[in-house]
């Protein structure tokens, strides 16, 4: 999951409901916190999307830059194996860059990655990916990008009619920071950050599986979630992290969150409504994780965006320090929140 780390305006939306400290009878839960991986010295690492399969290894695709020190946005991907030491990921590599010309010439990031099967141009691809692509160096005018592959671990080409959706205004923010849930056979849900009426979440519904066909559904506001959320489905409750803002400071970067929260609602209630039904379950702030900047946030997930267990949800983010080093501090790490104890 994926805010762009060196220009994103400010967050300012927080979880409401957060602030009862969870759903009656039930207290906040403290993550076990742990290092994941680093690009090492001179690269960053944020916007994770991580998905498991089902032999159990999990597959990060993640926002890094090339050269080192130099401030150019790429997707990564690092492979986590599972031993009984814990995962042991391999070395990151670069899948997808940005394009010479056109809508997604500056940057590319917020990878987010699903098992979905597809016909493009008479071949069937097995896998999609929505990424944010930005044409100007003043990081507006994002829109967000299709690439598709048929491995998990690619070759991922582009879509050829990209931007899957489109921003036109040049001066705003754009479209970006999307998560899919894959709905069925033929349909996804993409959940993204909108600037087309103030900033807000959003999600949309996409006919995705014949590309000379698409059919995009309507832009549909969540309330009462940040710009910078990110969801994830079970049979009985909706799971989402995002990044907030809780203390005023004047350090850099200034536009970087300190708080991810892990809220939920149950699945028979709707995400459109205006009523506020979401549930604190528990964060991560400087507290949990030493940092003072805490942001980025995605859940691990299946293939296909939904829990792979009740007993427990991993929430993935970036940790960040202050001052002049700051861009340079930010490499993965995880979160687990422990279910089974909070929903007993």
């Amino acid at each position: 999951m994926k805010t762009h780390i060196y220009c994103f305006p400010l967050l300012v939306a927080l979880l409401c409901s957060c602030a009862n400290g969870g759903s009656p009878g039930h207290r906040l839960v403290t993550p076990e916190v742990n290092y994941e991986f680093s690009g090492g010295a001179g690269h960053y690492n944020y916007a994770p999307s991580i998905i498991q399969d089902k032999y159990g290894i999990r597959y990060g695709f993640i926002c890094e830059n090339r050269d080192p020190f130099k401030i150019v946005d790429y997707v990564y991907l690092y492979k986590g194996i599972p031993t009984k030491e814990g995962y042991k990921w391999q070395p990151g590599t670069q899948i997808l860059a940005p394009s010479d010309t056109g809508w997604d010439n500056c940057h590319i990031c917020d990878p987010d990655v699903r098992e979905f099967k597809t016909t493009y141009k008479g071949e069937q691809y097995n896998w999609i990916m929505t990424y944010l692509g930005v044409d100007r160096w003043d990081c507006n005018h994002n829109q967000i990008g299709l690439a598709i592959s048929k491995n998990i671990e690619g070759p991922y080409i582009k879509f050829d009619k990209n931007p899957l959706v489109s921003y036109s205004d040049t001066t705003r923010w754009g479209v970006g920071q999307s998560t899919t849930v894959v709905k069925d056979s033929t349909t996804i849900w993409l959940f993204y950050h909108s600037t087309t009426q103030g900033d807000r979440f959003c999600m949309r519904e996409i006919k995705l599986n014949d590309l000379d066909n698409i059919v995009l559904g309507e832009e549909k506001a969540i309330p009462f979630l940040s710009s910078n959320s990110y969801p994830a489905f079970s049979e009985e409750n909706v799971y989402v992290v995002s990044e907030t803002r809780q203390s005023k400071y004047n350090d850099i970067p200034t536009w970087v969150g300190d708080v991810c929260r892990l809220a939920y609602k149950p699945i028979t209630e709707s995400l459109f409504t205006e009523e506020d039904g979401w549930i604190e379950i528990g964060h991560v702030g400087p507290e949990e994780s030493g940092f003072p900047r805490n942001h980025n946030p995605g859940i691990l997930t299946d293939t296909k965006g939904y829990m792979i267990t009740d007993d427990e949800l991993v929430m993935y983010f970036t940790p960040a320090m202050t001052g002049e080093n700051w861009l340079w501090s930010y490499d993965l790490y995880s979160a687990t929140f422990n279910l089974k104890s909070y929903f007993q």
